[in-house]
Parts: C-alpha cells; structure tokens; sequence
C-alpha cells in the first residue's frame, strides 16, 4: 500500500472511528438467554410423553405423574410405580402427585382412587368404597391441620392425619351439592382451602368452618378461575380463561394479558413464584414469566414449540421444571456459559482496552464486539471477506491482525496508522497464522514457510528450514520472562530463540507430549503449558511433566490452556472445553492420585455448539472472564456469575441385593452365612449435571478408608467373611459441593456354626495341640538329622584335612590344631557357637590350596628359592578357588584365600590391610602362626611359650591383628603347664 493512499485510509479512519455504527436488531428479550434447556421423553426412560404432574420430594426426588404411573426421577434414572411393575400398586395413572408434611407421597390416578404411599413402602388406597365422591383424582392439598384434601371430578373429600375419611365443620354446605370438577385445591398462608372448578363464578374458598363463593375479582366480569398461587409477599395471582392472570392485593387489582401475542391460547394451567420472584404462567400454548414489571414468553421462537404445560416448579437447585402434554419434562437450568452464535469460524479473540471492544478473528473477517453488540467500523471494512487467522494488541495499543493470502500480516496503529507486510515485502509467506510483538518491540510473525522477525527499524529477517529447523510451519509464538522466544510448530515440535538464534529444540524425544504444537502459554510465574495433538505438558524446575488421555484427560488433542483465579485450569479440546482443578492436577503430578478428573461441558450448560478448532486462541480479559472461540461463534465463562450448584447432593441408598434378591431397606439387613454377593444400588440425587455426581464408599468392617471419588452407583462384595458391616456412601457435585452426611446401611453376615467364636476357639485349641506335636517330633527329627549331617560334614573335612596333612609330612594335625585354636579365639571373642563352627570349618580347611602345589616344593627340606616360594604362595587362591563351589558357607573360601594377609598390608594374595581382611581370616592367621611356632619341624622342635609370647606380641599391629592377639595371650595365660602345642 502507498503512502498516499494510506493517508486516505488514515483520515476516513479517524474521522469514523468513535463514531462506530451499530448493526444490531431491535433489543431482544434476553430472560432466556441466561437458561440452557434439557428435555427427557419416552427415549429416555419416561413411560409416557403425557406429564399430568410434578412435585420435588422432601428428599430430592422428582416424582413425575404420567398416564403410566408413577415416576421418581434422581437426575439419571427414572423408576416407574404402577400394578405392572409391583401389584402392591393397585394403580396404572397418575394423574395428580403431593408429598404431606409426613413424608407421605400422594397419588391420584385417572380413574382408580387416591394412593397414599407411605415411608415404609405400605400402600393405603381411597376409593368410593371407602368415601370418596369419584374415583377420578384431579388435585391434593393439605391443610394446617395435617388434613389433606382430595379434589375428584365429582366433589371433594377429606382424609386425616390418622388416614381416615372426615368431613370437617360445614361440609354438609358445600357449593353445588358437591357436584363439581375439583381441578386444584389450595392452602394460602392463612389457612384457607381454594377450589378451583375452572367454570364462571364458580371459585370456592373455604374458612371459618364455611365454604364461600369468591367473587372478590372485580376487572374481569364472571371469571373462570382455573389457578390461584400466592406470591411470597401474599398477594395472590389468579389464572383465568383465556389467557388473562388477575393479581390481587388488599390495596390493588391487576390484570395481565399473559398469552404470547404469536400463538394465542385458552387456558393458564398453573402459576408458580420462584426464588428470584419470578412468576411462572403455564400455559396451553408454552410458557409466559412476569420478571420485573415486564414479560417475556418461552414458546417457539425462545426453544419451545408451543405444546401445553400443565405445570412449573423449582426444584432445590433452583432449576425451572415443566410438565407438557406432548414432550415429557423439561428443565431450565441457569447456564455457566454465555453462547453467542456467529455465522463463521472464530479463530482469535483478542480485548482492547484503549477502544474498550473485543475484537474477533472470523474466517470471512474480523470483528468488533461490545455490550453485547457487533459494531462496523472501518477496520472491520478493510478486513471483510478475508480469512482472518490471529489477532492481537501490542504494549502501545496498536492492533495486530493476521490474515491468509489477501492481506498478509496488518498492524492498525492507534492513530490510524496503517501497515502491512507480505511475501513481496519480505515476509517468509502470505499464509500468517500468528503475529506476536515481544518486549524488544520487534514483531514475530508466523507462517506456513517460516518465521519473520520484523525488527522497528522495519528490517525482516527470516527463520525457515534453510536455517536448520525441521518443520516451518509455524503455529504459535511465545516470550519468556528471559526473553528467550519459543515457536511451536506443526509437528516439529518447539524450537527457541534467544537473541534470534536458535538456541535450543524440544520435541518428543525430550519428554512432550508430543510434536505437533497448538499452544504455549505461561499460567503462573514458575510454569509453561505447552499444548499438543497428543497431552498436554507442563515445564517446571527444569523437568516436563506430561499426560494424556491414559491419565484421565478424556482427550488426547489439547488446543489450549487458559487459568482463571480461582484453582480451575481451562481447556479447549476436540472434545470441546474442559476444565481440571489445580490441587487434582499437583496430587497427579506428585503421584498422589492415579487419574485425573476432567469435566467436560457441552449445551447442557450453555455451549449450544458444534465445538471448538484446533487452532483457535481463546482468551482471559481483563475482568477474568474467559472467551472460548467456537467454529460458530464464541462463548463466554464468567467465574462471579458462575451458575454453580451450592446444593449439595442427596445422597440415597436405594437397594440392597442379596445373590441377586432384593432386601428391604428398613433397620439392619441380616444376610446368611451361604451369602456370597453383596450388590448395593446408591445415588446422589441432583437435578443439574446429574452426570458429575461423583461417589465415595466405604464398608467399615471390610475397607480401612473411603476409595477414590468414582461415578459408579454400584458397589458389589463377594464372600464377605461373617460380622458386622456398616456401608457409608458420600456425593459430590460437578461444582465439589458435597453432601452433608453420609447415607450409611448396617450389614450383618451369620456365620455357619464351623465359623462361631467357640467352634473356633476349640478347633484353635486341639490344632494347636496338633502343631505342638508336630512340632516337637519334627524337632527333634531335625536335631537328629543335623546331628548326623554334622558328623557327616566332619568326616568329610577331616577326610580333606587327611588328605592335606599327608601331603606335608612335616606338618600332620597341623590343620585340626589351628581349627582347635581358631575355635577358642572365637569362643574367647564372644562369638556364637553358630560362628565358631564356621571358624572351625573355615580353619580345617585352610591350607586345602596347598594340594595344588607341587610335593617336592612342600616337602623340601632345605629353604625355598624365590621361585618355589611363589609357588607356595599360590595356595589361598587355588583353596578359595576350590572352596567357592561350597555356596551354603561362603566363609571356607574367605579363610582360605585371606589366612596369610598381614594386618599391615604386606601379606598376600590381595594385599589387604587392617579390618579389611576378613575377621574370620584375621583368626585363623594367628591360630596358623601359633601353631607353625607351636610345632617341631625337621629343622627344630617347637618353640618354648615365652619365645612364642615374645612373637606375637613383637607382632601384634604388624602381621597380626592386636585384639585377636590380646585374646591368645589371655588363653596362653591359662596354659600354665603349656598343653597348647604339638
């Protein structure tokens, strides 16, 4: 572009700028836009499409009337209750359902009385046998008294608290001979009893002992009631045909036109205030809500397609639940996430703060966002119709803009400069994918042929194959807090810069998960997440942690990591956005946690969607909220207003099966010693991601702790040993909110008589009677087994020692003596007689080496030449040679091979000195030296004990180790007539 023609560009630009034309519909109602809906049907479990009627129980369950019967729902299961199912349920339809303050659950059925079905599993029924007017149930209520009222087709009855049928004071006055259609019956605040009928004038109210026609509604003339609900402020609201609601004060009267103006219809079915007093008006043709001072209508064009709700309620989690004619039950539950659908793939979204916009990268161009709207300006203009692949703010507050082909890579500066770059411009290629400033202020900008490093003087040097990197297909772009740049690539993994030369490369090979790099991203001062088409890695302390999949990822391509401020790492995937909790992801790293737990969020909570691409950057802004890029839009997390779900699970043990045959659930469960399997059914009933309720176990009595946090609702033992059990199950939800107790069952397993504390005590008794016996033959079968293997061993020894000693005539006995001496050192020393039996055979058997040396060498008379003398010398190593093979006393080869080292270092074979010569070697060395000067030899008669004592002692420190030489002496002492010699 020339300068000329930017000027132009630069003076329209500025003159347009901040007066930005908003392209936007007329104001929608946005009361929907903070709900995601979820609808379940027959496919998935319901009886029948056909609600008549929803209630919540006090302990969480949905209890759902259909013509089916009766169906308790706990968020992932739905059991039904009908004669089909148990003819302990005299009942098909379940027209109308109430829980009483007692915890007893009513049901009306169409045509076969009223049901009160009690804690205790017991069935009462109420027929026209028993007093009521019809068998046709239309609505319950209970009174202040405990009494609960029953509205037929044809009248009114009451049962009491006692489960009997009463009439109350005034009941032979009631309107209309109590021939009427009790469509709903209602208790206010005060105590009356409304009868709805739904015919003109024809609202009956009963107090003080009377029933009364209510005609208190004035702005609509004969009004066909057909609902009354009060606000939790008293006033009462009024649904009456067609389409109108009357809400009534002391003060004031109102009336509303509620139908939606589209899809007119006949009749408001049900009225019901919310927690955030909201008012709720089911309808025959969707549903109407009255939210400050205004409505908004959920029918076709919000999600519905107009089908008849028969009524509304919140449950405890405060999630909106319908009950339709035609599609089962619907819940609308608030949403983590914002969703806004666009007509493109967006791959960047980046925040100005200076303009205060968000602008979005789309394939077909870039976008301004702000308050909810898209805004034209002339940026958006110059980019239209071009595949916009990244974009980004520099420290200045210029606009960086990366594009495919058309455009290569812009910068629109904030005074309204603007500038490109291409491959005629020196750009390694037209194809930009990313565009990152670094803290020099030179850009880096990335493409499919290379790297560009635009410096501020405007020069661009080129990063590409030619310069040593294996792949050039740049996909992001990273500065460090050093300055160092890393560049992912395509699947040449990552390469850094440092002062623009590549100073150092990581793939695989190195420890990533892998080499095809989508992000890298720093989330906290002492880590870098690098983002791959296989795991995830995480660089700390000069080590890469990685995980994938295998490790409870649930996905193995991870596009990107994002933190927020709280202890949540998000991420982009190809199985859409997820999140891992921090102190999860350092117990897994630590090895303290086998798997990690990753949630996973889909349209359920607000990402209506077809997912995410690999190559999108999403972002944080400056609020902490987090912006997802989608191929259909984008969606955004904001953790303050956060839809978690602050109510606990309840957690229920629902069944417990012995072998497969159910128990019942009441006190403790007595299970036989024949018993083998033990199955207990759990849930933790939540209503809203059911799915992400987790569960621990334990069973006291079998489990020394609760087990890992696990979606199963199963638990099953086999062959449990007789006692006592108590199972204890606790629940948490997606939001780690967990329940308040845990639900626990006692277990007790009887044993067979065999398996009773006397049986065994006796059994115990008389086996170890037995073992005492046995033990004591074997011992001494042992004793006389070593005996004679011991003097096998001997005879065997002395048979070598023989042998030896016959060899050198001059020194017969010679080895017994020194075995004899080595023995009383050892005795003396304090040795076990285990170790002096070592010693001794170690000692007979040190000079076995010398039947390696020739005769004439030993038995020479005169003294040896050098020669001969090295022969002799040999003879440790040809005895320890031999003595090896005996592996069940490793000592024989030690005494052999180590008897003629000196303590001072000069002996042989080895050289060894001190206590590094074998203890066991250091013994026989002195009881060999004792007994060579102890000995006659050809040349002289054995030396007197003084001449010897003399010896030893001028030797101790030198040749002889000066402990074992003190304890010679000592036993020298004793010799006073000297026995100790040949």
């Amino acid at each position: 572009m020339g300068k000329s023609s930017m000027k132009k560009v630069l003076s329209v630009f500025c003159a347009l700028f901040f007066c930005m034309q908003v392209f936007a519909a007329e104001a929608s109602d946005l009361f929907f836009t903070d709900f995601v809906s979820r609808s379940w049907t027959t496919v998935d479990g319901l009886p029948g499409n056909s609600i008549t009627d929803l209630i919540q129980s006090m302990d969480g369950y949905l209890y759902i009337g259909t013509y089916g019967g009766l169906v308790r729902f706990d968020g992932m299961e739905f059991v039904t209750f009908n004669r089909s199912v148990d003819p302990k349920y005299s009942f098909m339809t379940a027209r109308s359902v109430m829980e009483d303050s007692r915890g007893n659950i009513w049901v009306g059925s169409n045509d076969e009385g009223a049901f009160c079905h009690k804690p205790d599993g017991n069935l009462i029924a109420f027929t026209t046998n028993n007093g009521l007017p019809n068998n046709s149930i239309r609505s319950f209520c209970e009174d202040k008294d405990g009494n609960i009222w029953i509205g037929t087709s044809v009248g009114i009855a009451c049962v009491s608290g006692n489960l009997e049928v009463i009439e109350p004071a005034g009941f032979e006055k009631i309107p209309n001979n109590n021939h009427f259609i009790a469509s709903q019956l209602y208790c206010d605040t005060a105590g009356r009893i409304w009868i709805v009928t739904g015919t003109e004038n024809n609202l009956y109210v009963y107090y003080e002992q009377e029933f009364h026609v209510y005609d208190g509604i004035k702005t609509i003339k004969n009004p066909a009631v057909t609902t009354v609900a009060q606000e939790a402020g008293g006033a009462f609201w009024f649904g009456i045909a067609p389409n109108k609601a009357v809400r009534k004060t002391p003060e004031e009267e109102l009336s509303f036109y509620v139908g939606n103006k589209e899809q007119r219809g006949n009749s408001v079915n049900s009225i019901y205030q919310d927690s955030s007093l909201n008012v709720w008006f089911a309808l025959d043709n969707g549903v109407t809500v009255f939210h400050e001072g205004k409505f908004s209508y959920y029918t076709k064009p919000a999600g519905r397609d107009g089908a008849t709700v028969a009524k509304i309620i919140e449950d405890r989690e405060k999630n909106i639940w319908f009950a339709t004619d035609l599609g089962g039950i619907e819940r609308l539950s608030y949403s983590k996430f914002q969703t806004t659908f666009m007509s493109t793939t967006v791959n960047a979204i980046a925040q100005d703060t200076n303009r205060d916009v968000v602008w979005i990268a789309g394939d077909d161009g870039l976008y301004c966002y702000s308050n909810g709207k898209f805004i034209d300006n002339e940026i958006t203009d110059y980019c239209k119709n071009v595949r916009v692949r990244h974009v980004a703010m520099t420290r200045e507050g210029d606009l960086l803009v990366s594009t495919y082909e058309k455009l290569g890579q812009i910068k629109f500066s904030k005074d309204g400069k603007i500038q490109s770059w291409k491959k005629t411009d020196g750009l390694a290629g037209n194809k930009v994918r990313v565009c990152e400033q670094m803290r020099s202020g030179d850009l880096f900008v990335g493409t499919t042929t290379g790297l560009s490093i635009i410096g501020r003087d405007g020069s661009i040097k080129n990063i590409t194959t030619a310069d040593k990197i294996t792949n050039d297909y740049i996909m992001c772009i990273f500065e460090d807090d050093e300055g160092s740049v890393w560049i992912g690539t395509d699947g040449g993994g990552v390469f850094i810069l440092k002062d623009g030369k590549i100073s150092r490369t990581l793939t695989k090979e190195d420890g990533l998960a892998g080499n095809v790099i989508f992000k890298i991203a720093k989330l906290n001062d002492k880590e870098i997440w690098i983002c791959t088409g296989t795991g995830a890695s995480c660089l700390r302390g000069g080590k890469i942690l990685s995980f994938d999949s295998s490790d409870g990822l649930g996905t193995d391509s991870v596009f990107q990591l994002l933190g927020d401020y709280s202890k949540n790492i998000w991420g982009t995937s190809n199985r859409g956005v997820f999140c891992l909790n921090r102190d999860e992801l350092e117990s897994f790293f630590a090895g303290k946690k086998a798997k990690l737990n990753t949630k996973f969020y889909s349209d359920l909570d607000g990402i209506s969607s077809a997912g995410v691409t690999s190559t999108s950057l999403s972002m944080r802004d400056s609020l902490g909220r987090i912006w997802f890029t989608l191929v259909d839009g984008f969606t955004i997390y904001d953790p303050v207003r956060n839809a978690s779900n602050k109510a606990a699970p309840e957690v229920k043990i629902q069944h417990v099966y012995i072998d497969g045959i159910e128990c019942p659930l009441s006190g403790k469960i007595v299970i036989g010693p024949e018993a083998k399997r033990l199955n207990i059914k759990y849930t933790g009933i939540s209503l809203v991601s059911s799915e992400q309720v987790r569960f621990k176990t334990k069973l006291e009595g079998f489990d020394s702790d609760y087990g890992e946090w696990t979606s199963e609702r199963l638990m099953s033992y086999t062959n449990l040993k007789p006692g006592s059990y108590t199972f204890n199950v606790i629940a948490k939800n997606g939001d780690e909110i967990q329940s308040r107790k845990s639900q626990l069952i006692m277990i007790v397993k009887k044993p067979y008589f065999w398996q009773t504390k006397w049986f065994i005590a006796l059994v115990c008794i008389l086996g170890a009677g037995l073992v005492v016996l046995v033990y004591v033959l074997r011992l001494n079968s042992f004793r006389r087994e070593k005996k004679k293997n011991e003097k096998f061993t001997l005879e065997i020894t002395l048979a070598l020692v023989g042998t030896i000693d016959a060899k050198d005539k001059y020194t017969k006995g010679h080895s017994n003596r020194v075995a004899e001496y080595s023995k009383m050192i050892c005795s003396q020393l304090g040795h076990s007689e285990e170790y002096q039996k070592k010693v001794y055979y170690s000692a007979l058997l040190h000079d076995i080496g010398k039947i390696g040396v020739p005769d004439a060498i030993i038995n020479k008379p005169g003294k040896l030449n050098d020669e001969e003398f090295s022969k002799i010398k040999e003879h440790p190593v040809i005895g320890s040679q031999i003595l090896k093979a005996v592996s069940s006393m490793a000592e024989l080869s030690v005494g052999a091979r180590s008897h003629h080292e000196r303590f001072d270092g000069k002996g042989y074979p080895d050289g060894l000195s001190g206590t590094n010569i074998p203890r066991i070697a250091r013994i026989i060395c002195v009881a060999d030296a004792y007994d060579a000067m102890t000995s006659n030899r050809s040349y002289r008669q054995f030396l007197p004990q003084e001449v010897v004592r003399r010896e030893l002692e001028k030797n101790k420190g030198s040749q002889f180790d000066p402990e074992i030489v003190d304890v010679m002496l000592s036993i020298m002492e004793k010799d006073v007539f000297y026995r100790l010699h040949e």
